[in-house]
């Protein structure tokens, strides 16, 4: 008995796990097809520090390749009149050490 109990527990716990992975899925293929702000800023909330970059392009897709960091853009323009978009910016073991959506203007 005790055995399917935690035979169960394990279950439900892999399969919330992967409802989270799934999720964060989701919201980089809503982005890719509709680049829109929200899913992007879910996204940029979701990823954590110290993800690889692969992982970022498997969620995001191809981005803006700065070589020092990652950018995904949306359709609009901010108050200042620069794009809006999401930066992750990539340490020197090719991980995530800095995230933000913001206006980018350079």
């Amino acid at each position: 008995m005790m055995e399917k109990i935690l035979k169960a527990i394990i279950l439900i716990l892999f399969i919330s796990s992967c409802q989270s992975i799934s999720e964060l899925e989701k919201l980089g293929k809503h982005y890719q097809d509709h680049n829109d702000y929200k899913s992007l800023e879910k996204v940029v909330a979701l990823i954590e520090l110290d993800a690889d970059t692969l992982f970022v392009k498997n969620i995001l897709g191809e981005p803006i390749d700065m070589g020092f960091d990652y950018r995904y853009l949306i359709d609009s323009v901010g108050e200042k009149g620069c794009v809006i978009g999401a930066v992750f910016h990539i340490n020197e073991y090719g991980k995530i050490d800095q995230k933000w959506i913001d206006e980018i203007c350079e």
